[in-house]
């Protein structure tokens, strides 16, 4: 399998327009791609949850930004990740040129103590896929591939992203559709 396509620091876009589905009009940035499956995280939809709540939670100065959290997958909805740009930090997951994911306390803690030196997003959740699956879906036309600069999310509100990133491809990613309905979430 010398010849395999993986989509690892990309943004996939649900092309499907079935409003039932889980990941209708969900943009995903994806950190990991191999031969094991793909992990990633949705960065356009927000839940109802400020960043203060979850620092006051930990016992941390809570700032007076009014971020919401990213609502960032089905997957493990109760644990936050850190979605950010520093590819120094041990614990995370880091993207060649791309982002970078971590669990880790100690970065949450120095994000809400205001030391954190980066970009950063928070999210509850992400996206997961079995060996094959994601490659499948996107062969289905499930989600459509786009390749643009990631850090894109931490310059624009959530909700915004589609709208930017179509300016940046040059084309509405969210006008091109799928109609076979393949996918079961």
């Amino acid at each position: 399998m010398a010849d395999e396509i993986y989509f690892v620091n990309k943004f996939i876009f649900f092309q499907e327009r079935n409003k039932e589905d889980y990941f209708y009009n969900s943009l995903i940035y994806i950190f990991e791609h191999d031969e094991n499956g793909a992990l990633g995280v949705v960065v356009n939809k927000m839940i109802p949850i400020k960043e203060t709540k979850i620092f006051e939670t930990l016992d941390l100065p809570a700032n007076d930004d009014n971020k919401h959290l990213l609502n960032g997958g089905p997957v493990d909805i109760n644990k936050l990740f850190v979605i950010h740009d520093q590819s120094d930090i041990e614990s995370s997951l880091t993207v060649k040129n791309g982002l970078n994911l971590t669990t880790d306390m100690d970065i949450i803690k120095t994000i809400g103590n205001g030391f954190f030196k980066g970009n950063y997003k928070l999210a509850l959740g992400y996206c997961g896929w079995s060996s094959g699956q994601l490659d499948y879906e996107i062969s289905r036309n499930s989600w459509l591939v786009v390749n643009t600069d990631p850090k894109v999310i931490f310059e624009n509100k959530p909700k915004d992203l589609i709208t930017i990133i179509s300016k940046q491809v040059g084309y509405d990613i969210d006008k091109i559709q799928n109609s076979e309905i393949i996918t079961k979430h």
